[in-house]
């Protein structure tokens, strides 16, 4: 138990760091859809055309929120080390595992981008 407490407080600030960054991409998307949903709304466009752009746009910042949350979290595993007191190497497994689907994720995440983008 005191290993994986000691493990977990010198890697705590990566942690924090991830954390950090995913806060920051996510007031750099929420303030540039606010500013792009005011310029929307004041535009001479009827309504039906704003309400399409908004979708347009909300689809692609969920997306692109969900991409940076991912690549963050991605960049995280992989800079994580091996906690000691794994005796299975059940860490470097799960690890392996969540590298692979989150890049297989972010993959996805892509794909869907361009086919909303068409």
């Amino acid at each position: 138990m005191t290993q994986a407490l000691i493990w977990w407080l010198e890697n705590s600030p990566r942690w924090l760091s991830c954390c950090s960054a995913q806060w920051r991409r996510q007031q750099e998307v929420l303030r540039a859809a606010t500013f792009h949903t005011g310029h929307v709304l004041c535009s001479p466009a009827p309504l039906p055309d704003k309400l399409s752009r908004l979708l347009r746009r909300s689809c692609s910042d969920a997306i692109t929120l969900l991409y940076g949350s991912g690549e963050v979290q991605l960049q995280l595993c992989s800079q994580l080390p091996a906690p000691q007191h794994d005796p299975c190497q059940l860490y470097a497994l799960g690890q392996r595992l969540q590298q692979r689907t989150g890049e297989a994720c972010l993959h996805g995440l892509v794909d869907i981008g361009r086919a909303l983008s068409r």
